[in-house]
């Protein structure tokens, strides 16, 4: 039982490392960031404001995330899939809170 344990932790830490090899410009990352836009993740804004979790994504024809849908002081808001951009536990938009207060 040690040994199982043991290689399930190597075999878990030399996928981390490679996952974390990858250049951020290949197809494999950009996957890595479109994965995380998905209901229930908290977005904020570029100057650290709280927009709201999102309520739901919008695809395009290609089932790539176009947008996000949330709702934002009372109601919806679309903030493009393409301004976000993930940060630890939540999804950092490009946008200002002024902007998005003009969505």
């Amino acid at each position: 039982m040690k040994h199982l344990i043991l290689t399930a932790a190597v075999f878990s830490l030399s996928t981390a490392a490679v996952a974390a090899e990858v250049p951020a410009s290949s197809p494999t990352a950009t996957a890595a960031a479109t994965a995380v836009i998905k209901p229930r993740v908290l977005v904020k804004t570029s100057n650290g404001g709280r927009v709201g979790s999102i309520d739901r994504v919008i695809n395009d024809a290609s089932g790539q995330p176009a947008s996000v849908q949330i709702i934002y002081r009372g109601r919806f808001v679309m903030i493009p899939a393409s301004t976000l951009t993930p940060s630890e536990k939540v999804l950092v938009t490009s946008l200002t809170t002024a902007d998005v207060n003009k969505l």
